[in-house]
């Protein structure tokens, strides 16, 4: 078995993309698990599971409206998100919703995994944080033959201006493979993934493309 590939793959990446409980987000029992590159990453407990919830944060420089842009890019995530090998649109609602399928690559002999989920988008008109909040919409398409459908998945990004063209970025990830791995073994290599994704991230947004976009419901911090 492929072990250093096999570790980085299991959660998917976890993607981005996951039963996220919002109450459950207080930094009070949240364990520091890893800090490299600027990127923090911590883990803490889940009543009724035994998969570990995952929170990141990191600081990037951006503007909003960049970092609106990316999100809602749905072709682009297979550019950035770890092990993303097919994201489509299903059904964009408007500028701030939409559904979308996404393929993840895990390492043979293991079956890949796939994702119905539907995303929502907003600005906080306090703190002019963007948020983006996704969740499992499983059943919305039928299963594939040789892929595993991962049907517990909910993922939250906030994105907090903090002066200076910087923005504070809290990614909180909690998600079930599904499949026969062990509890034990996906806590282990839950952030590897995610940690990627978010390194990925920060080259992404740098680009033109995302860098000149300006959308209809954002809102620039002065």
């Amino acid at each position: 078995m492929q072990t250093k590939r096999l570790f980085p793959s299991l959660t998917f990446s976890l993607l981005f993309c996951i039963p996220l409980l919002l109450l459950s987000q207080d930094s009070y029992d949240w364990e520091l698990k890893r800090n490299k590159g600027g990127i923090r990453v911590y883990m803490k407990n889940v009543e009724g599971s035994n998969i570990k919830e995952l929170k990141f944060e990191t600081e990037i420089e951006a503007s909003l409206n960049a970092v609106a842009a990316i999100l809602t890019d749905v072709k682009g995530f297979d550019d950035w998100v770890y092990a993303s090998v097919k994201s489509e649109t299903i059904e964009k609602i408007s500028d701030t919703e939409v559904y979308y399928y996404t393929e993840i690559d895990f390492p043979w002999p293991m079956s890949n995994r796939d994702l119905v989920l539907y995303s929502t988008f907003w600005q906080d008109p306090k703190t002019m944080a963007i948020h983006s909040k996704t969740s499992s919409k499983h059943d919305m398409l039928p299963e594939k033959e040789n892929i595993i459908r991962m049907t517990q998945t909910d993922l939250h990004w906030i994105f907090t201006p903090i002066g200076n063209g910087k923005v504070k970025i809290d990614y909180y990830l909690n998600a079930d493979p599904g499949g026969r791995i062990p509890a034990w073994m996906v806590n282990l290599a839950a952030d590897q993934g995610p940690l990627q994704t978010m390194i990925k991230f920060k080259e992404e947004i740098a680009k033109e493309k995302y860098k000149n976009a300006k959308l209809a419901f954002v809102q620039e911090f002065e």
